[in-house]
């Protein structure tokens, strides 16, 4: 299994403290969305619903089509006709939220580009009629991405998210992949993908707190994770014995004290 960066290990352990570090100004975001393709094309696919989870609170707002078509007395068998007006309406509240909360930070899970991410719901509203909230990259933190960073690549095998919750005894009850909410969807139970997403924001958040305690297992061994670091101090002490048994000896002391905290603090 490829072992993390040293350099960028130590970079995203970083970023992940600062940016948890006052988490009433934290929400995880997680959104669902039709299937990438539309028929024999790529298409833009829908947004079906988007929900937020404060990481202090544990408050959780969502915004989803089966929502605006209850609050619309639309029949689920008329649903499908009128969709562009029910996904207007869940990102009309959607970008309430950001602009009410637009100073906050957002965790996500790969929302990164224009397929599938913050860029992709812009792109959903503007097609809609609607103007944007546009979120700075400073105020995003993608969990997929720092995981890679701290654990390397092999971490979570091919389906990270489902193998982290199962070894970190996290519920995954109501949880569907991507394509199983787009099919869902299709046949009309946007009940389930609703669900699935705010099982989704609840899972990202415990994943977060347990990586910035330090206390996230993953697929990842000791070797793996500390490889660089050995590889390091091993070149370190060829150039200077002295700060490298010196810095040896602070690792050390410090693993220790980490132990002692986990077990008896």
């Amino acid at each position: 299994m490829p072992a993390p960066n040293p350099a960028r290990q130590r970079e995203a352990r970083h970023r992940l403290d600062d940016f948890l570090a006052h988490p009433p100004a934290v929400w995880v975001l997680h959104y669902a969305c039709q299937s990438f393709f539309q028929g024999q094309r790529l298409g833009s696919p829908r947004v079906t619903t988007i929900a937020a989870r404060n990481m202090d609170r544990g408050e959780t707002e969502s915004f989803s089509i089966d929502t605006e078509a209850e609050l619309a007395r639309v029949a689920p068998e008329d649903a499908p006709a009128n969709l562009d007006r029910l996904e207007r309406a869940l990102l009309d509240k959607f970008y309430q939220f950001l602009m009410a909360n637009r100073s906050m930070r957002f965790v996500h899970w790969n929302m990164r580009d224009a397929t599938y991410g913050f860029q992709a719901i812009e792109h959903r509203y503007r097609l809609l009629g609607g103007e944007p909230v546009t979120i700075a990259e400073t105020q995003k933190l993608d969990l997929a991405k720092l995981f890679v960073d701290i654990y390397g690549p092999g971490y979570g095998g091919g389906q990270p998210r489902q193998t982290l919750a199962k070894l970190n005894h996290l519920s995954l009850l109501g949880f569907l992949t991507g394509e199983e909410e787009a099919r869902s969807f299709d046949e009309g139970n946007y009940r389930a993908v609703q669900n699935s997403t705010l099982v989704k924001v609840k899972l990202h958040s415990d994943l977060a707190e347990l990586a910035q305690s330090h206390a996230l297992k993953t697929e990842a061994n000791w070797w793996t994770l500390n490889f660089g670091r050995v590889r390091e101090a091993y070149e370190l002490f060829e150039r200077n014995p002295l700060i490298a048994f010196a810095s040896l000896v602070f690792a050390a002391l410090s693993t220790g004290v980490g132990l002692l905290w986990k077990y008896f603090g």
